[in-house]
Order: structure tokens, then C-alpha cells, then sequence
């Protein structure tokens, strides 16, 4: 593990709690459905209603539209962080430990865990293009998720955004970000929303 290298966070004015950050009771009605296990991180639909969502022992879990009990598809044999499926059903995996990943059936596929000779220390979120271009994040290049409080503490800014276009290449579109986290792209595709641990949202063209 490396040693931690503090750096010093000026943080920015607090949000006050109002307009569409004021306190509300949407959720108050919520169907909760139970997963067999700890830490589903995310959520994805595919185009026939099944939801999709990963636990922190590794394995993936499809629940049929009306819920109940859900299958387990797949382990990728790490920890699952964000999930999306694809244009053409197949399901998108983050995993912290190993990647970027795709499974169709079988044993899940590792799409690419590194750029440049640089380990992905967290693969966290992504968000598919209409072109099957996979935007996804990775919070951390020094250290791992068991680790993530030392990134947070040393605040040396290796999370990055990258893109991994459908004949497999990989493109550094930002870097310098602090614990890259969620991803999401505008509607249009013009630009992409990065949500971060200590600064506020970052947009890329």
C-alpha cells in the first residue's frame, strides 16, 4: 500500500436546503425488494423491465419486472460498484477489483482494467452512449476500495473519466478528479456529469 500524501481542501460554501435540494416525503411509499445479500450499489433496467443490481460479494442479481425473488446470472469475482445494460441487453459492470466488464451469458467479460500501464484501483460508474461508447469513472489510481478513506484523506486528485468506444478503444477524457463517482450523460450527449467526493460537479464537453 503507499504511503498517504496529504494535500490541503479548501472547501466550498455550503448548499442551503431549498428549491430542489429542500426536504421532501417522495419516497415515503417506496415496494422495497430484498436482495440475498449485502450492498447492492446500483440499479439498470434492460428493455423487457428486469432490474439489475450487484452485491458485495461479487454476484449479480436480475429481478423479473414484478420483483420477487431474483436470479443470480453471474459472479465477476470482485465487487460490482455501477451497473448499466446495453442497446442490445447485455450487462455492464464497474467492479471495483477488476474493471470495466460485460456479460451476455457465460462468465462475464473484462473489457479493460488499466490505460496506459495504469491499474484501475476503483472502477465505480458508467453511462452508455446511443453508440455503445461505455463513459465510465475510476475513483482511485493509488489505492483499492478496502483503502478508499486514504484517497479520501490524502485528497491527491487520480480519479479519472474515461470512454470505451465499441471497437475497444479507450480514450482519457479527465483526470485530476477527486474520487471520481457517479457518471451520467445529458440526454443530447453534449456533455457528461461527474459527481466527486469534496469539490463541486464537474462537466466535460
Amino acid at each position: 500500500m503507499p504511503a498517504i500524501k496529504p494535500v490541503k481542501w479548501n472547501p466550498p460554501p455550503v448548499t442551503r436546503f431549498e428549491g430542489p435540494f429542500a426536504a421532501n416525503d417522495r419516497l415515503a411509499g417506496i415496494e422495497q425488494w430484498r436482495t440475498p445479500g449485502e450492498g447492492p450499489e446500483d440499479v439498470a433496467f434492460d428493455s423487457k423491465g428486469n432490474l439489475y443490481t450487484g452485491l458485495a460479494d461479487g454476484r449479480v442479481l436480475r429481478f423479473g419486472p414484478g420483483g420477487g425473488e431474483p436470479n443470480v446470472l453471474f459472479s465477476t469475482g470482485g465487487r460490482p460498484l455501477g451497473i448499466e445494460v446495453d442497446q442490445e441487453d447485455r450487462v455492464i459492470v464497474c467492479d471495483a477489483y477488476r474493471g470495466l466488464m460485460r456479460w451476455s451469458g457465460g462468465e462475464p467479460q473484462v473489457l479493460v482494467d488499466s490505460y496506459q500501464g495504469t491499474d484501475f484501483s476503483i472502477t465505480n460508474n458508467a453511462s452508455i452512449g446511443s453508440d455503445g461508447s461505455i463513459y465510465f469513472t475510476v475513483s482511485s489510481s493509488r489505492f483499492n476500495l478496502a483503502d478508499y478513506k486514504l484517497d479520501i484523506i490524502e485528497h491527491s486528485g487520480t480519479g479519472r473519466l474515461l470512454v470505451h468506444r465499441p471497437d475497444g478503444e479507450v480514450e482519457l477524457l479527465v483526470d485530476g478528479v477527486q474520487f471520481a463517482n457517479g457518471i451520467a450523460l445529458a440526454g443530447d450527449e453534449s456533455f457528461a456529469a461527474v459527481s466527486y467526493t469534496h469539490l463541486r460537479a464537474h462537466e466535460t464537453e
